[in-house]
């Protein structure tokens, strides 16, 4: 999220009872402020007619020994550094996570809740599953007890508040200063002690992309894909003007393994067999077959279709009031509207712009790829959300998805956009096209991250539909729900999600929040229930968390799904 929050933290938190989201960095790893500084002819090519064969079942395809011979040259020519070295199988140890876990509040002291306008969850347990006794109000008092235990991502602190005793999430919780602190002795300096090298950063494999001549009217072309998704194919290939028909691959036996665009998944069942999860090494040879000019679906839309089948029914009162300038509560599977309030109404969504971004990177690009960070980011306000990366960092594209997705780095999104595109602008244009494949009418980006641009706008109505589609993504899906995730790359760096919401409502699994001056408060928020998601979008929501969790839960509640 675009929220502007210091990447140092103020000088009343910097004390040994310190919360944990008071430093972005675990012990060891650097300070935020020293990183700062630095075609029917062309299948007629491929395979003979064979008459009462439908096209969705042709197989057994012979293989042309030129086309091996051309694969060979292509590999050849792109394998300019070998393999990857996966660095991440040796990480740096990270210091300051043994057991049992030091405590980083201390026990008889105080602490202030610090949950971004709502309520903090006081369990009877450590755990995000474990029973809510009491809810500390924001800006309240609690008192810390003996006792830390890590669960779910989080380091559980036992607090009492009012007369309720349990366990609270520490990240919420600022410690107050004691009031008369003992001296701080001197610290004998120490010699530095020898630590592993950091990983080797390759960045020398097949960058992203497709790269060959594709048959711009219409035909059969040789292909070398850069890693990601066949809906990223598709797109790559739409941004040069070409709607693909088909793709093919030689699979282990030798035979040829076919992906037709626009097909349900049963007919592609033997793809998704070979390249498990859907996602597709780099770098692989591929043979694409194009529709001539004219003759397919504009670019490859990958709008998914909104229908009544299997929607729910309302079947209780009227959703609740919330203070928002535009809201939408959507089924998820069958994209009918719950209930919508200026949902058409034109915003800028500040750091939900990440959503775009973090599926581009997903579906057009390998994301075990080392990136090197070039440091370019003087554009980007100092005090805006940053992953902390510096000229020369070295993260996988993995690590960076998280950084963009969890601590919303405006860097993170600068990096992954000259990865993925080459430059700002090409990723911009990716982005725009993207969303106008998906029938987004009312979206428009101006930047990766999403600090204000008059320029960049979307609605309500966009989002959730963007949202929707990004959760039929499993890498998405997994980014987005996740509590914490620890980098392995030239950094060791202890990312916590700042999405309250995934912590404040039981069936929460994503998505995105968002802050700007201008924006205010966004949230795009998914929960799953019994099986049925349901997605809620706040734009310019000051109690956004608690605001999402009342609708969604009026949307389960009062909602019957078919069975």
């Amino acid at each position: 999220m675009s929220k502007r929050r210091s990447s140092t933290p103020p000088s009343s938190m910097v004390s040994p009872i310190h919360s944990s989201m008071a430093f972005r960095y675990p012990i060891g790893a650097r300070s935020a402020t020293s990183r700062a500084s630095r075609a029917d002819r062309a299948e007629a090519m491929l395979y003979p007619r064979l008459s009462g064969v439908s096209r969705w079942s042709r197989s057994g395809v012979r293989r042309p020994v030129l086309l091996l011979t051309l694969i060979a040259l292509v590999l050849g020519a792109l394998a300019t550094g070998g393999e990857r070295v996966d660095a991440r199988a040796t990480p740096a140890p990270l210091v300051g996570l043994e057991t049992p876990i030091p405590a980083q509040l201390v026990a008889g002291t105080t602490a202030v809740v610090d949950a971004d306008g709502d309520c903090l969850r006081i369990r009877v347990a450590p755990g995000l599953g474990a029973t809510q006794v009491a809810c500390a109000e924001d800006g309240s008092t609690v008192t810390v007890l003996e006792g830390s235990v890590e669960a779910d991502g989080y380091t559980w602190q036992q607090v009492r508040s009012d007369s309720a005793v349990g366990w609270a999430a520490d990240m919420y919780l600022v410690p107050t200063a004691p009031e008369d602190p003992e001296p701080i002795a001197p610290v004998e300096p120490v010699e530095p002690v020898a630590t592993d090298p950091d990983p080797v950063c390759d960045t020398r494999g097949t960058p992203p992309g497709l790269f060959g001549d594709l048959p711009t009217q219409g035909g059969s072309a040789l292909v070398v894909w850069g890693g990601g998704t066949t809906a990223g194919i598709v797109h790559q290939a739409a941004l040069r003007g070409v709607t693909l028909r088909s793709v093919w691959v030689l699979n282990d036996a030798g035979r040829w393994t076919s992906y037709i665009v626009g097909a349900p998944r049963f007919v592609n069942q033997r793809w998704y067999e070979h390249f498990p999860g859907g996602r597709i090494p780099s770098p692989t040879a591929l043979f694409v077959i194009a529709e001539p000019p004219g003759t397919g679906p504009a670019t490859g839309s990958i709008a998914l279709p909104v229908t009544t089948a299997n929607a729910p029914r309302h079947a209780g009162g009227p959703a609740p009031e919330v203070e928002a300038a535009a809201v939408i509560v959507i089924d998820a599977a069958s994209g009918k509207v719950l209930h919508e309030h200026n949902a058409r109404t034109r915003l800028p969504p500040a750091s939900l712009t990440k959503i775009a971004t973090a599926l581009l990177a997903i579906e057009g690009s390998d994301l075990d790829a080392w990136v090197s960070a070039d440091g370019d980011y003087g554009m980007l306000d100092p005090d805006s959300s940053l992953m902390g990366l510096a000229a020369g960092d070295c993260f996988t594209v993995r690590d960076l998805l998280y950084g963009l997705m969890l601590w919303s780095g405006n860097d993170a999104a600068l990096t992954i956009a000259r990865h993925v595109a080459g430059s700002d602008a090409a990723f911009v244009s990716s982005m725009n096209a993207f969303v106008d494949r998906l029938g987004l009418a009312d979206t428009r980006f101006a930047n990766p991250h999403g600090l204000h641009d008059a320029a960049q706008f979307s609605t309500a109505y966009d989002l959730a539909m963007l949202a929707r589609y990004a959760m039929t993504l499993p890498t998405f899906e997994a980014i987005a729900g996740e509590h914490s995730w620890t980098t392995s790359g030239s950094e060791v760096i202890l990312m916590r999600t700042l999405n309250h919401f995934l912590s404040s409502y039981d069936d929460a699994d994503g998505v995105k929040t968002g802050f700007t001056e201008e924006a205010g408060k966004t949230l795009v928020a998914s929960a799953t229930r019994d099986g049925r998601r349901v997605i809620a979008v706040l734009l310019n929501a000051p109690d956004r968390s608690s605001a999402a969790a009342t609708l969604i839960e009026w949307a389960f509640t009062d909602h019957t799904w078919p069975r």
